[in-house]
């Protein structure tokens, strides 16, 4: 049995996984979980199924260790896992959809989890988090046609841009997107390019702008897009 012994103090956390990728994070006959467990001494186990949330497409996964570098390594070989099993997705599929598994609203409804995964390295690596809030209706002039313009942006500014596949639970009308770069100022410049594509549209079909940017020092920058703007 791997994880703490009875009585010990337990540091447990969860994360998600896409549910297409369990198979692999569990291997042939179990051997990839096992040689996990082992490795890390974190013990690891993965929701059934019918358990899921409807309509999610993650899985949950609770990792149990004695200490916190136990669930910290056994999290970091998951991640490691799911990164490599996207991007193989990504080549046999011709390599589109740019960004591997951090590149969410093009591919099919599996990468929220990978996003979320992503997301919690760059932050754990210290890279700076810069949200959007981008209308609904407007993301997929921000994507581009077939990922053209989002591409563009992420090369011109380094940053990752991860869109999530459905607007926020609190406003239907907004997504938020969140943009990671080493450099504050690397995220900022890819937000600022991004709203440049959002001003042009709304100059185009007579909106404003009336885009508020947050304080420059704060490492997170909240934009709202009037909801007025959105188409």
């Amino acid at each position: 049995h791997y994880g703490p012994s009875a009585g010990a103090e337990v540091i447990e956390e969860k994360i998600g996984i896409p549910n297409g990728f369990v198979g692999y994070i569990i291997g042939k006959g179990g051997e990839s979980i096992t040689s996990m467990q082992r490795k890390s001494g974190c013990r690891v186990q993965i929701q059934k199924e019918p358990e899921m949330e409807p309509g999610s497409t993650q899985r949950i996964i609770t990792l149990t260790g004695a200490t916190p570098e136990a669930v910290s390594m056994c999290r970091g070989i998951i991640e490691e896992m799911v990164q490599e099993r996207a991007r193989l997705n990504e080549q046999s599929r011709g390599g589109g959809g740019g960004g591997g598994p951090t590149f969410g609203g093009l591919g099919p409804g599996s990468n929220a989890a990978a996003q979320a995964v992503q997301l919690q390295k760059a932050m754990s690596e210290g890279q700076a988090l810069v949200t959007v809030s981008v209308p609904n209706n407007d993301v997929g002039l921000v994507i581009g046609k077939g990922g053209m313009t989002i591409r563009s942006i992420q090369e011109r500014s380094g940053a990752n841009i991860q869109i999530p596949q459905g607007p926020d639970h609190n406003n239907p009308a907004i997504r938020t997107v969140n943009i990671t770069h080493p450099q504050k100022e690397g995220a900022e410049f890819a937000k600022t390019l991004m709203e440049e594509v959002l001003t042009s549209k709304s100059q185009s079909s007579g909106g404003g702008g009336g885009y508020g940017g947050g304080n420059p020092a704060d490492t997170t920058v909240q934009v709202q897009i009037p909801d007025g703007d959105v188409g």
